[in-house]
């Protein structure tokens, strides 16, 4: 398959195809660049690191590529079975799974790690837009279409907060900005983000009392009290946790243009090729190109914005932007908790940190996009088509 066979008229978004290919090239480069740094204190292969990511990389890019000629439909008719397989999964994780930073995170199958928030993340998006596209102008009926869609909402928001707070945050934070983009009337909405507003600073205030305790054996509760850690270790300067001052230090480090093998900092981080990649990799390769990576993510959303208001299909148009935003806000995330902007909050950057389910999730997530996009080109096709036959028949109109 040649380059121009692979960029055809039949496949989908030409832009997104290539974010998703630079992202992967630097990607490796990342991997390699802190896996080498570290391979001598963690006694861990750098060729079992690297042939790890590439291997599940190259298993997304198949994904991408067979899921953009499925008819994207197929899964919002699949959501409520992925929703069950999700809980499913969740209950495992949180009574067979492997600990991981203080949680049960992830489900070993056969030697594969699952972890089930990725999976139950791209779910509910799913099955959100099909709702939103089913009800139409209904979601303004409060009583039976808009509250126990809240619910659902934050039932399983909820559920993923056992495992890992900031992933909750950023799943309700996407699940609102596509009711924002509904038919839902502005009023109900301001309502809506006023009860969260107040619900929050209550729930802040909950969390930084005396009464969250980060000890404790319940999953939430155990959650909350990690969570009440790291934000009171990033309010306090004196006492800011010793991996994000090692991120800061390696931004403040970087120069311009990149420098490979210049990093520093890249072995005194565990999971610099995870959680904090974002950071060794502008140490390492510059600023500029740290630049460009997050142009490429805000390009992605972007995309995705335009994708969604191309279709025709109210579904399409709705799950196309929930998967851009989902996947760009944890990008962003990650990106300031580098920065020092955002405490730790564990998320990995989306294509680019070392990882198996995030890497084929995020890939599952954006095949359904490319699907999209696919059907958004042909349906701008048939209106420029409608609109050069009404413009002949105009044409002939007025000749006679």
């Amino acid at each position: 398959m040649n380059v121009k066979n692979f960029f055809s008229k039949g496949t989908g978004d030409r832009i997104i195809w290539s974010i998703v290919i630079l992202l992967s090239i630097f990607s490796i480069f990342a991997v390699y660049s802190t896996g080498s740094k570290l391979n001598a204190s963690n006694h861990e292969s750098l060729w079992f690191l690297i042939r790890g990511h590439i291997s599940f990389l190259a298993i997304g890019f198949v994904c991408m590529y067979i899921l953009q000629f499925f008819d994207y439909r197929w899964f919002g008719r699949l959501a409520k079975l992925g929703l069950f397989i999700g809980i499913v999964l969740l209950a495992a994780t949180l009574i067979f799974g492997e600990t991981e930073s203080g949680a049960k995170r992830s489900l070993s199958i056969f030697g594969f790690k699952i972890q089930t928030i990725h999976f139950i993340e791209l779910c509910v998006i799913i099955y959100l837009s099909h709702w939103l596209a089913k009800v139409k102008d209904n979601i303004n009926d409060i009583k039976h279409v808009y509250i126990p869609m809240l619910l659902f909402i934050a039932i399983f928001c909820g559920a993923i907060m056992t495992q890992k707070t900031s992933a909750s945050i950023i799943l309700g934070t996407t699940c609102l900005v596509m009711l924002f983009i509904s038919r839902l009337r502005g009023k109900y909405l301001a309502a809506t983000f006023g009860v969260i507003a107040i619900v929050g600073v209550i729930g802040v205030s909950v969390l930084l009392s005396d009464a969250i305790n980060p000890n404790s054996t319940n999953a939430v509760f155990k959650r909350l009290g990690t969570a009440k850690v790291r934000i009171e270790n990033y309010s306090q300067n004196g006492n800011v946790h010793r991996d994000i001052l090692t991120t800061e230090a390696a931004i403040s480090s970087s120069s311009l243009l990149p420098r490979p093998g210049g990093t520093i900092h890249g072995d005194e981080v565990k999971e610099s090729f995870s959680d904090y990649i974002f950071a060794f990799f502008v140490e390492e390769y510059g600023i500029i190109l740290g630049i460009v990576v997050i142009f490429l993510y805000l390009s992605l959303l972007y995309r995705a914005r335009v994708i969604s208001l191309t279709v025709a299909s109210s579904f399409g148009a709705y799950l196309s932007f929930g998967i851009g935003f989902l996947i760009v806000f944890q990008a962003m995330t990650h990106i300031c908790v580098s920065l020092g902007l955002f405490p730790a909050t564990g998320e990995t950057l989306p294509l680019f940190s070392k990882g198996g389910m995030s890497i084929i999730t995020t890939s599952l997530a954006i095949g359904i996009l490319l699907s999209i996009s696919r059907e958004a080109k042909e349906d701008v096709r048939k209106k420029r088509e409608e609109l050069s036959n009404k413009t002949d028949n105009n044409k002939n109109l007025t000749n006679e």
